[in-house]
């Protein structure tokens, strides 16, 4: 450690060179960082159901379709609405990236006129074609089972332009090949080669997602721009996944600068507030800035991307290496109030080797607490864990290295004398002497209610409820849920019937007993399969079901604008399968995706008689279902494993078995009150609010050793507990104080985001540090007080 306190005190030359090539490397890397809001950021890594979902994706093309719903007050088929239709249709299909668009003057007619099934097959009617009966049309709209409640609502007031973007070709190929060189290196059948192509194809897809992403991005924009000019004559919503892919960059970007810097302003304010002093502000701000800054260079180097859930690792690492530094500045202020003689040098040592020990010790448990979301299964989590445990390593280093080198170059600060006796931190002190008993009860009857709320914990949550009823993606997905037939699809792909349903009659029934019952859910929207063709046929043959001769004829000579529309999305040949889509809404209130999965494939496999091993659920509500359950086994996973690793630690840290028991038991209560205030409150878990309680830990840890290992230190003096309590709340406990209080104020400010997550984090990571500060403040010190273990 001498050589290491030479280099940063006495010949700070050669480290400032090293530090700043290794600051200035990685911060020329931040014009390479990405933001990812993608579907594969919300699915569960190893999921099976996700390689058969690709796999779908493959035989059907994709679902990730732009919807603009296009809502009228009088007429929907005047013909001054239809004029005006077709001049936004014309426009969009100018945007370079727009593959097609798909308007109700566009689509096949049936009944409009009506069709016999002879004329199904040479007639080709729509309002586009100028041949369609506007009358008619509108009721077929209405009331067809293809159409109504899909391109248009019941009410005839609303239609929805779909816009089908550009794909690439190479890109989607490359894609798979990933997909499938990941699959064989689970299974460890790929070779040393291999494994090297597939690292080359990641880096490859990753580029390729950075080019798709910017193209979308652009694309979108046009698309709004030409939205904006034809909202004279009707109210206009965009919607559709890649747009709120687009939107969830566009609200993580923002609150990633709006709240970093408002934090970092914040942060400055309080501490001017407590030290007073210009040095003690720019110095702990410019290296926590520093710090975070060099940590996004890093992500940007490693190609790795920030998601929803890795969305505040800006402002986190600003805390984090605040905290350390904060903890710096204030030993180094008692030290030189104690010492005003010593010798700066000697003084800024002092400071470093007395704070070495415990900073490395919290850096050591925080990194356990944000390495417990390695087990979650889910990737970003696991890539947040990984951010974390990197950055607060970073936040560690630097500190130590930056803050001597800093005040080396300053003069020696006259740190005027100050009170040590915070209100307070010293309140907190006779509290527990006095009251620590009242404590100790109203703690067990909260640690009673929060698991009374832990029990009403559910994984349930609302896709909408993420965004504020004031956003365009609320209000798009309100509408396109309410008046077109719901938002996020679930599909039941039958294996091996296609070639059996032109032939089997009895086949054909159970698909439309399957349909009927699928449309009769409160949960569902439009449903779409086969059996829509079946019910269009149907009706086109006087109400009576066309047998297999007649559907086999209708089948090849059906037009392709008919079949596209009808028969490609649900039956393939190819593949042998049989598709139904149904959309699910969102909107309503008593969704359970669990629930309802099961009781659908109960109701196909029961009621109807068919194998549970010849049909599948799967979708992106299925993925994203299975992310979801998955997070309260890892939620449990994850405390205990973290509580065992950290109580191992702690042995390590402490050395004593009675005083490691006393240390973990305060530092439960933040996650127990987190967990059961998301209970009671019915706020579900959810990607964002999963990694809460790791935080809340890292964090309450953290508080837990500095304040033992000043106690300790303290201790020494008269072996007095009590003398011993008072002396610690009034040096470490203004540190913890100091911290907790700017850091849970700079958290509260997510609590103006527009992205109800964010929201979340912010004012839970703020309950999580002042519930960490109080219990390690009164709840830990009593219990030394009380068993008085061997120090």
């Amino acid at each position: 450690m001498k050589h290491f306190y030479n280099a940063v005190i006495k010949k700070p030359g050669n480290s400032i060179v090293l530090l700043l090539l290794f600051v200035v490397f990685f911060i020329a890397q931040i014009p390479n960082f990405q933001l990812d809001a993608s579907s594969d950021s919300l699915v569960l890594e190893g999921d099976n159901n996700l390689r058969y979902y690709q796999s779908v994706r493959k035989n059907y093309g994709s679902d990730d379709y732009l919807v603009i719903s296009y809502q009228v007050k009088d007429n929907l088929l005047a013909p001054k609405q239809l004029k005006h239709l077709a001049s936004l249709k014309k426009d969009l299909q100018t945007i370079e990236q727009i593959k097609s668009v798909t308007t109700i003057l566009d689509v096949p007619l049936f009944q409009s006129p009506p069709l016999s099934l002879t004329d199904l097959a040479s007639k080709n009617i729509s309002i586009e074609n100028g041949n369609a009966n506007l009358a008619l049309a509108s009721k077929e709209f209405r009331a067809s089972s293809l159409y109504g409640d899909n391109l248009v609502s019941k009410d005839g007031k609303t239609s929805a332009v779909l816009v089908a973007l550009k794909g690439n070709e190479q890109f989607e190929k490359r894609r798979q090949t990933r997909n499938e060189m990941r699959i064989k290196k689970q299974n460890n059948k790929l070779s040393k080669e291999e494994l090297t192509k597939l690292k080359n194809i990641e880096k490859q897809v990753i580029q390729d997602a950075i080019v798709q992403n910017n193209l979308q991005d652009k694309t979108i924009t046009q698309i709004r721009t030409t939205i904006d000019k034809y909202r004279d004559q009707a109210n206009l919503f965009l919607g559709g996944l890649p747009m709120i892919t687009t939107d969830i960059i566009g609200y993580i970007s923002s609150d990633l600068i709006v709240f970093s810097l408002a934090v970092i302003a914040l942060m400055s304010l309080i501490l001017a507030l407590i030290f007073k002093g210009i040095r003690w502000v720019l110095m702990p701000i410019g290296i926590s800035i520093t710090g975070a800054l060099t940590m996004t260079g890093i992500l940007a180097f490693l190609g790795w991307k920030v998601t929803v859930i890795s969305s505040n690792f800006f402002s986190l690492l600003l805390v984090m290496t605040l905290s350390v530094t904060i903890h710096l500045v204030v030993r180094y202020r008692e030290l030189a109030q104690n010492n005003p003689d010593l010798d700066y040098y000697t003084l800024i040592q002092n400071t470093l080797e007395q704070m070495l020990k415990p900073c490395l010790f919290t850096t050591l448990t925080t990194i356990v607490a944000f390495g417990s979301l390695l087990i979650s299964g889910i990737r970003p989590v696991i890539d947040f864990g990984w951010m974390m445990s990197i950055g607060v390593t970073i936040a560690l280093v630097l500190s130590f290295i930056a803050f001597p080198i800093i005040m080396r170059f300053l003069p020696k600060a006259q740190v005027p004398k100050f009170n040590t006796e915070l209100g307070f931190t010293h309140s907190l002190a006779k509290f527990s002497e006095k009251f620590g008993t009242y404590l100790l009860v109203v703690l067990v009857l909260c640690i009673g209610l929060s698991v009374v709320g832990i029990n009403k914990l559910s994984v349930e949550n609302r896709f909408i409820d993420y965004f504020k009823e004031s956003t365009e993606i609320n209000q798009g997905l309100t509408l396109i849920d309410e008046k077109l037939g719901g938002t996020i699809p679930l599909e039941i792909i039958f294996d091996d019937l296609a070639q059996d349903y032109w032939y089997d009659e009895d086949l054909r029934a159970d698909i439309h007993k399957i349909h009927q019952y699928l449309d009769s859910l409160d949960e569902t929207g439009k449903v779409l399969s086969i059996d829509t063709l079946m019910q269009i046929l149907t009706r086109a043959n006087e109400n009576k079901s066309p047998n297999g001769f007649f559907l086999n004829i209708i089948k090849s000579q059906i037009p392709e604008n008919a079949k596209t529309q009808v028969l490609d999305p649900y039956i393939s040949e190819d593949s042998g399968q049989l598709r139904m889509v149904i959309r699910i809404r969102e909107t309503n209130k008593n969704l359970k995706r669990a629930v309802l999965i099961e009781k659908i494939e109960n109701y196909i496999a029961k009621d109807i008689g068919f194998k549970k091993d010849s049909f599948h659920t799967t979708g992106m509500l299925v993925l994203y279902n299975n992310m979801l359950q998955s997070l309260f086994d890892s939620q449990i996973k994850t405390i205990i494993a973290v509580f065992i690793m950290i109580f191992i630690m702690f042995l390590f840290i402490f050395r004593s078995f009675s005083l490691s028991i006393l240390a973990i038991i305060p530092n439960t209560l933040p996650s127990i009150f987190i967990l059961g205030i998301m209970g009671l409150m019915n706020i579900p878990l959810d990607l964002m609010t999963i990694t809460i309680s790791a935080i809340a830990i890292g964090i309450g840890v953290d508080n837990a050793i500095h304040y033992i290992h000043r106690f300790k230190a303290e201790f020494t003096k008269d072996h007095d507990y009590l003398a011993t309590m008072y002396r610690s709340h009034n040096s470490i406990g203004l540190a913890m104080f100091y911290t907790s209080i700017t850091v849970t104020l700079g958290f509260l400010i997510l609590a103006l985001s527009n992205f109800i997550p964010s929201i979340y984090f912010g004012v839970f990571t703020a309950i999580a540090m002042l519930s960490a500060l109080l219990a390690n403040l009164t709840l830990l010190p009593k219990l030394i007080l009380i068993f008085k273990p061997k120090i």
